[in-house]
């Protein structure tokens, strides 16, 4: 792990600190809440997408890569804050047959992804004391992923991370990527109140990685005689270039300056947990102040 991405972590956990203790400072009770995630995933990376050429975020969106993505959490909130571990799994798909950019169709190259994600978010509501806004949420935080890419070839799926379809294990190779990653989950959501305890809630998030290797496509094509040497277990050359017209060797097959990303966006139901009587959402616990309240606490403090 490189020192950027260290440095990233420790940025990221001293902001989600800052943010708990300002919690137990500024409030003196919270209440905790569990959830479900229900929605689908969308990768981008070098394979398939729009119109665009490359990596261009959301706009390389393409609804025939939309995938199910199931997940759980458990959260404590408190006032306009909330900090929680969620848990989220699913399948990132990725296809040059469905672009609409001829160099990429020709290339051919697809993808399946398996990803489980861990993170700690931390949420804010920031007009938690406007009426009508007050259910609306932003929230980052930091977490890892695990990812298997794999791909299809004569109807049998391959690991592309143990084929080494870049040269990653010939003898002056850079060695095979990791399977583990750090991702930064970023997004916003709003909350529609159900019954006393319960929500349900619409979230749009995205994910930075530090890997270009969600599609195990990033840098140029090896050599196919020595990819085949180096993995003798594996169709190596046959996974790394499926065009029609076999590339030269050393000729772009993706683009390593730009790391993969994936979104997702569903529904999460909420559930607060120890069943208070009352009002049991907590967003709903801040009111916006009415014209009298104001009166009565400059009154307060005249006295």
């Amino acid at each position: 792990m490189n020192f950027k991405k260290y440095t990233t972590w420790g940025l990221a956990i001293n902001l989600i600190l800052i943010t708990s203790t300002a919690m137990a400072q500024t409030y003196k009770s919270a209440s905790w809440s569990t959830n479900i995630y229900v929605g689908g995933s969308n990768m981008l990376g070098d394979l398939g997408g729009s119109r665009f050429i490359g990596n261009r975020g959301i706009f390389d969106y393409n609804i025939r890569a939309n995938r199910l993505a199931l997940g759980t959490g458990i959260t404590m909130n408190s006032g306009a804050f909330s900090v929680g571990l969620n848990a989220l799994g699913t399948r990132l798909v990725s296809n040059d047959g469905y672009s609409r950019q001829n160099f990429q169709v020709a290339r051919n190259l697809s993808v399946r992804t398996n990803l489980f994600e861990v993170s700690v978010l931390g949420e804010i509501r920031p007009f938690s004391r406007s009426a009508g806004f007050n259910r609306f949420y932003i929230y980052t935080g930091v977490g890892g992923i695990y990812y298997k890419p794999m791909s299809k070839l004569k109807d049998e799926w391959y690991d592309l991370r143990k084929a080494g379809t870049e040269g990653q294990y010939l003898e002056n190779g850079p060695g095979p990527y990791s399977e583990l990653d750090i991702v930064i989950p970023y997004g916003l959501g709003y909350k529609f109140r159900l019954a006393k305890s319960t929500s349900l809630l619409l979230d749009f998030g995205f994910r930075k990685t530090f890997t270009d290797y969600l599609d195990d496509v990033s840098t140029v094509y090896a050599d196919p005689a020595e990819l085949n040497a180096a993995q003798p277990d594996f169709p190596v050359s046959q996974l790394a270039d499926k065009s029609v017209v076999p590339n030269a060797i050393g000729y772009e097959r993706g683009n390593p300056k730009n790391d993969d990303q994936y979104f997702i966006i569903g529904l999460k139901f909420e559930y607060i947990l120890g069943g208070k009587s009352g009002d049991g959402c907590y967003y709903n616990r801040n009111p916006p102040k009415t014209r009298s309240t104001r009166i009565n606490q400059r009154k307060m403090f005249t006295r």
